[in-house]
């Protein structure tokens, strides 16, 4: 257990001096995750911590409980915490359509990126894991994403840091219990309502039945689909212009994938409501009248042969 136990801490320790920052904003729900990736941040000598934790008010006294277990972790392991109270329900009102899941996660990270920049921390470090990762493969999968989306989340955007990718939940929970620490199961976690938590609950473990080795197999998947991501994002980082300029017929027609250029051209300002071969169909036709498509946060013009995103202000 012990040789566990220094392996997450040292996998932590070894990110960390990679990358080479000095102060991060641990995002701390209570939880077994964000309680482990707290602890282990705590043993990185020359790392200054600072925790944040978001209280959505949305499940009553539980919700309380999670912000004074929190409260009492940061106490015990000297980190200064903040705590930010957040109205969900006013929040969708003024944004229709936004789901409960979506507003938790556009006004956290919202705060978080605030946070960041006032106390001048060099990322936002998450407790996300590797069967978290294997679940936002599946979801992908699932909405129809292609090796971009397939490829699950990066250890570090440059934003966000998630030192714990590579380490599954049961060698977080004997972490925990090897430091003896404390933490909380939200109940949400347990109901297969939500999408994720029916793939965790009950879509996982059923294949886990049949495929011995499951998770390590998919690991693998992972690290092969991030491997071609990159020469894709490469491929197109050589073609497409920068944001705010046109993308012309000519550079689209040309590509070897151009359904592929137009849906990476378009992913920005989307999710999209037709599909990005209507696009390329429109501009093989090379007509004079003017088309327009709506997007979630503006709309996509294709005028005079040339693509161009207008967004929302």
């Amino acid at each position: 257990m012990r040789h566990r136990q220094l392996r997450l801490e040292k996998r932590v320790w070894q990110s960390f001096r990679d990358l080479g920052f000095s102060r991060v904003v641990a995002t701390v729900s209570g939880g077994a995750d964000s309680v482990a990736l707290l602890s282990a941040l705590m043993s990185c000598q020359g790392l200054e911590v600072v925790a944040a934790h978001c209280n959505f008010h949305l499940r009553g006294e539980e919700s309380r409980r999670d912000q004074r277990v929190v409260e009492n972790l940061c106490r015990e392991l000297g980190v200064k915490l903040h705590v930010k109270d957040f109205d969900v329900k006013g929040y969708m009102d003024c944004h229709k359509g936004v789901s409960v899941e979506m507003a938790c996660r556009e006004l956290r990270y919202e705060w978080f990126r605030d946070l960041k920049s006032a106390v001048g921390a060099d990322r936002i470090a998450t407790g996300h894991n590797a069967d978290d990762n294997i679940e936002t493969l599946f979801l992908n999968l699932l909405r129809g994403s292609g090796t971009m989306g397939l490829k699950g989340m990066l250890p570090d955007t440059g934003e966000i840091w998630r030192p714990l990718l590579a380490t599954h939940r049961k060698e977080i929970l004997e972490y925990i219990e090897r430091k003896g620490l404390h933490y909380i199961t939200d109940s949400t976690n347990l109901s297969s309502d939500y999408r994720r938590n029916f793939i965790r609950n009950e879509v996982l473990p059923l294949l886990r039945t049949r495929w011995e080795g499951l998770d390590g197999s998919l690991d693998r998947t992972l690290r092969h689909l991030l491997e071609e991501s990159r020469i894709v994002a490469h491929s197109i980082g050589e073609v497409m212009p920068s944001p705010g300029k046109l993308l012309s017929r000519e550079t689209v027609l040309s590509y070897p994938c151009p359904e592929l250029l137009v849906r990476l051209f378009i992913e920005p300002a989307g999710p999209f409501t037709t599909t990005a071969s209507e696009v390329v169909a429109a501009m093989k036709a090379n007509k004079s009248d003017v088309r327009r498509w709506k997007l979630s946060k503006g709309c996509l013009e294709l005028r005079g042969g040339k693509l161009k995103i207008y967004t929302l202000n």
